[in-house]
Protein backbone atom coordinates (compact mmCIF):
# COMPACT_ATOMS: atom_id res chain seq x y z
CA UNK A 1 0.00 0.00 0.00
CA UNK A 2 1.38 3.32 -0.84
CA UNK A 3 0.41 6.40 0.67
CA UNK A 4 1.14 10.28 -0.27
CA UNK A 5 2.50 12.09 2.13
CA UNK A 6 3.14 16.20 1.59
CA UNK A 7 4.47 19.00 3.74
CA UNK A 8 3.90 22.63 2.84
CA UNK A 9 5.43 24.58 5.22
CA UNK A 10 3.64 23.91 8.74
CA UNK A 11 1.15 21.96 7.14
CA UNK A 12 0.95 18.22 6.57
CA UNK A 13 -1.36 16.26 4.55
CA UNK A 14 -1.97 12.59 4.19
CA UNK A 15 -3.63 10.79 0.95
CA UNK A 16 -4.24 7.23 1.73
CA UNK A 17 -6.46 4.25 2.13
CA UNK A 18 -7.77 3.92 -1.58
CA UNK A 19 -10.36 1.22 -0.83
CA UNK A 20 -12.59 -0.04 -3.65
CA UNK A 21 -16.30 -1.18 -1.99
CA UNK A 22 -19.75 -2.60 -3.80
CA UNK A 23 -23.02 -3.00 -1.39
CA UNK A 24 -22.95 -6.71 -1.43
CA UNK A 25 -22.83 -7.72 1.99
CA UNK A 26 -21.64 -11.18 0.98
CA UNK A 27 -19.44 -10.77 -2.25
CA UNK A 28 -18.65 -14.29 -4.33
CA UNK A 29 -14.92 -12.54 -4.62
CA UNK A 30 -12.26 -10.42 -2.51
CA UNK A 31 -13.01 -6.51 -3.08
CA UNK A 32 -10.71 -6.54 -5.71
CA UNK A 33 -12.40 -8.74 -7.95
CA UNK A 34 -15.72 -6.23 -9.92
CA UNK A 35 -18.61 -8.37 -11.19
CA UNK A 36 -18.86 -6.46 -14.53
CA UNK A 37 -22.83 -5.79 -13.91
CA UNK A 38 -22.46 -4.53 -10.29
CA UNK A 39 -21.62 -0.49 -9.28
CA UNK A 40 -19.09 -0.12 -6.95
CA UNK A 41 -17.62 2.77 -5.04
CA UNK A 42 -13.89 4.40 -4.50
CA UNK A 43 -13.03 6.02 -1.02
CA UNK A 44 -9.66 7.96 0.24
CA UNK A 45 -8.78 9.60 3.39
CA UNK A 46 -7.50 13.06 3.46
CA UNK A 47 -5.66 13.28 6.77
CA UNK A 48 -4.46 16.96 7.75
CA UNK A 49 -1.77 17.90 10.30
CA UNK A 50 0.78 20.00 11.97
CA UNK A 51 0.50 23.38 13.58
CA UNK A 52 -0.50 25.14 10.09
CA UNK A 53 -3.44 22.81 9.41
CA UNK A 54 -5.27 24.11 12.14
CA UNK A 55 -4.75 27.56 10.40
CA UNK A 56 -5.56 26.28 7.12
CA UNK A 57 -9.19 24.74 8.18
CA UNK A 58 -10.80 27.80 8.50
CA UNK A 59 -10.13 29.25 5.51
CA UNK A 60 -12.14 26.64 4.29
CA UNK A 61 -10.09 25.18 0.66
CA UNK A 62 -11.80 22.72 -1.24
CA UNK A 63 -10.44 19.43 -1.22
CA UNK A 64 -11.03 17.55 -4.54
CA UNK A 65 -9.92 14.43 -5.45
CA UNK A 66 -9.97 12.87 -8.92
CA UNK A 67 -10.54 9.11 -9.33
CA UNK A 68 -8.93 7.19 -12.40
CA UNK A 69 -7.98 3.79 -13.57
CA UNK A 70 -5.13 2.21 -16.16
CA UNK A 71 -5.44 -0.83 -17.60
CA UNK A 72 -2.13 -3.27 -17.07
CA UNK A 73 -2.07 -3.31 -20.87
CA UNK A 74 -1.06 -0.55 -23.90
CA UNK A 75 -4.43 0.47 -23.45
CA UNK A 76 -5.29 4.30 -22.18
CA UNK A 77 -6.92 5.05 -18.80
CA UNK A 78 -9.96 6.28 -18.21
CA UNK A 79 -11.43 9.31 -15.62
CA UNK A 80 -13.74 7.60 -13.61
CA UNK A 81 -14.80 10.84 -11.69
CA UNK A 82 -13.92 13.66 -9.30
CA UNK A 83 -15.61 14.68 -5.63
CA UNK A 84 -15.10 17.84 -3.94
CA UNK A 85 -15.34 18.14 -0.48
CA UNK A 86 -15.27 21.66 1.70
CA UNK A 87 -13.22 21.45 5.00
CA UNK A 88 -14.59 22.72 8.40
CA UNK A 89 -12.73 24.58 10.74
CA UNK A 90 -12.54 21.84 13.34
CA UNK A 91 -12.07 18.80 11.06
CA UNK A 92 -8.64 17.49 9.53
CA UNK A 93 -9.85 14.34 8.13
CA UNK A 94 -11.84 13.36 5.60
CA UNK A 95 -13.14 10.93 3.55
CA UNK A 96 -14.22 11.90 -0.04
CA UNK A 97 -15.72 8.61 -1.76
CA UNK A 98 -17.68 8.46 -5.16
CA UNK A 99 -19.56 6.21 -6.25
CA UNK A 100 -20.01 4.94 -9.67
CA UNK A 101 -22.05 2.64 -11.81
CA UNK A 102 -21.25 -0.73 -13.45
CA UNK A 103 -17.41 -1.48 -15.10
CA UNK A 104 -19.06 -2.36 -18.12
CA UNK A 105 -20.74 1.28 -17.98
CA UNK A 106 -17.95 3.38 -17.21
CA UNK A 107 -15.98 1.62 -19.75
CA UNK A 108 -14.15 -1.20 -17.74
CA UNK A 109 -13.41 -4.41 -19.61
CA UNK A 110 -13.73 -7.91 -18.25
CA UNK A 111 -10.40 -9.84 -18.11
CA UNK A 112 -8.97 -6.87 -17.80
CA UNK A 113 -6.69 -5.85 -14.48
CA UNK A 114 -6.69 -1.84 -13.37
CA UNK A 115 -4.83 -0.17 -11.22
CA UNK A 116 -6.77 2.57 -9.44
CA UNK A 117 -5.27 5.80 -8.51
CA UNK A 118 -6.52 9.44 -7.00
CA UNK A 119 -5.00 12.60 -7.37
CA UNK A 120 -5.38 15.11 -4.24
CA UNK A 121 -6.05 18.91 -5.09
CA UNK A 122 -6.36 21.39 -2.29
CA UNK A 123 -7.27 24.99 -2.53
CA UNK A 124 -9.67 27.13 -4.27
CA UNK A 125 -10.71 25.42 -8.01
CA UNK A 126 -9.76 28.36 -9.87
CA UNK A 127 -6.82 28.68 -9.11
CA UNK A 128 -3.32 26.88 -8.38
CA UNK A 129 -3.25 24.63 -5.48
CA UNK A 130 -1.89 24.69 -2.23
CA UNK A 131 -1.47 21.42 -1.93
CA UNK A 132 -1.03 18.13 -4.86
CA UNK A 133 -0.41 14.86 -4.89
CA UNK A 134 -1.29 11.44 -5.85
CA UNK A 135 -1.48 7.39 -5.00
CA UNK A 136 -1.96 4.06 -7.00
CA UNK A 137 -2.82 2.08 -4.17
CA UNK A 138 -5.06 -0.58 -5.75
CA UNK A 139 -5.00 -3.20 -8.50
CA UNK A 140 -8.64 -4.79 -9.63
CA UNK A 141 -9.85 -6.97 -11.69
CA UNK A 142 -13.11 -6.94 -13.34
CA UNK A 143 -14.85 -10.03 -14.02
CA UNK A 144 -18.09 -11.02 -15.78
CA UNK A 145 -20.52 -14.12 -14.88
CA UNK A 146 -20.19 -16.89 -17.85
CA UNK A 147 -23.52 -18.51 -17.50
CA UNK A 148 -22.94 -22.28 -18.07
CA UNK A 149 -25.28 -24.42 -20.02
CA UNK A 150 -26.79 -27.37 -18.14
Amino acid sequence: MSDSHINVGPIACRLSQLTVFTNDANPPFSETVLQSHQPFSLKVIVEFSGPGAIALMPLAPAIQVEFYTKPLSPETGTILGSIQVNTRPDVLIYEPTINLGTPLSIGLRPKTIYRIGAVLRVGALDWPSLITGYTEEVTVEIYARVERSK
